[in-house]
């Protein structure tokens, strides 16, 4: 494969198509890291492209849990979910990206003059000068005690696996399944407006932070809250309609407890899978694609950052995925301009440039 790199027009019209069909840099997913690695293309006055394969941005952030509070992002003491997409949204699209959302890619191939080929679901084909992989965790299907039991159930019939509405939740009984941070981080959101809540979980310990968890605690000591341990989900139960209206819990002894719910959140995380990325001949580490200091994977031109990307002592935060996405930029600079050094940028000083290429 001819590695030579041509000037934009020379290499577009050698391969037969238009200069700007070929954008300097295309960022696979659009969730926190995704969209701050827009920004951090516009700060470089780099053209960009961002695709992902649901039909609005923000990743899990949006799927998942649009109301809940964020409390770990420098400069907000606390931010939902949905008002940090939004917030990441405004920055990323001042600089006016190719935006495709609701598409897949499927497949990246190199071809000559440093150019890569996007391939999509939909049957379109991009060309850029790098790309940027921030996919979280690919896709993602939430975990259930018992998948067949579940199978008819849905949101229609009281049975959840995000929040992405709390007043759904209000003024009813609600019985959490989980022992997780998210599982634990709902009850107390949802603790004040339900009419009664109950957390079951199959271990007396609980797998979140330590604060979360005794708050809960209290709240159990203020009959606030019932906390059922160490049981093990055995059997949902609905009426003639179908709507859920309890569950029923086993401990160890056999022991069956019968829990009266309208409202039933199943919060025992999440099957990811990568899908085609993991058909590209990227080195993997435990699902998460192995990236060298400057970001870049095996493949020339091709970086990741975010929960995909796997390097010594990664924390997987969203904060984390800004700093990866900033060194990735920063990083594909001199990749897709040969010669040149990326700017290292003081906005505060500098100010933003005024649009993309």
């Amino acid at each position: 494969m001819a590695t030579t790199t041509l000037e934009p027009e020379t290499a577009a019209a050698d391969m037969g198509i238009s200069e700007d069909q070929i954008k300097d840099i295309t960022v696979i997913g659009a969730g926190p890291a995704g969209l701050f690695t827009v920004f951090s293309a516009g700060i470089q006055e780099a053209s960009c492209r961002i695709i992902d394969s649901m039909p609005q941005v923000g990743g899990q952030l949006t799927a998942l849990y649009p109301e809940k509070n964020i409390f770990d992002v420098p400069g907000f003491p606390k931010v939902s979910a949905k008002g940090l997409v939004d917030r990441l949204e405004e920055q990323a699209m001042q600089f006016k990206p190719d935006v495709h959302l609701n598409e897949t890619v499927v497949d990246v191939q190199r071809l000559k003059h440093r150019v890569l080929e996007v391939t999509t679901n939909k049957g379109n084909v991009f060309y850029s000068r790098a790309v940027v992989i921030a996919a979280g965790i690919g896709a993602f299907t939430p975990r259930l005690p018992d998948d067949d039991l579940f199978a008819p159930f849905g949101e229609a019939q009281g049975v959840y696996t995000c929040v992405t509405d709390k007043s759904r939740f209000a003024g009813r009984d609600v019985v959490i399944l989980g022992g997780g941070d998210s599982a634990v981080d709902w009850v107390l959101g949802l603790a004040d407006i339900a009419k009664s809540m109950t957390v079951v979980h199959r271990r007396n310990e609980f797998r979140a932070q330590g604060h979360s968890i005794t708050k809960m605690r209290e709240l159990a000591q203020e009959g606030k809250v019932k906390v059922i341990t160490p049981y093990n989900f055995k059997a949902i139960h609905a009426d003639a309609s179908g709507h859920v209206t309890g569950v029923a819990a086993e401990d160890k002894n056999g022991q069956v407890l019968e829990i009266k719910c309208d409202r039933l959140l199943v919060l025992l995380g999440f099957k990811n899978d990568l899908g085609p990325i993991v058909e590209w001949d990227l080195r993997f580490e435990e699902s998460a694609i192995k990236v060298d200091p400057d970001m870049q994977t095996n493949i020339p031109g091709v970086f990741a950052v975010g929960d995909i990307a796997a390097y010594p002592q990664k924390i997987k935060l969203i904060l984390t995925g800004f700093a990866d996405a900033s060194i990735a930029v920063q990083n594909c600079i001199p990749y897709i301009r040969p010669g040149k050094k990326a700017s290292h940028v003081f906005t505060s000083v500098r100010g933003l440039p005024a649009g993309g290429k």
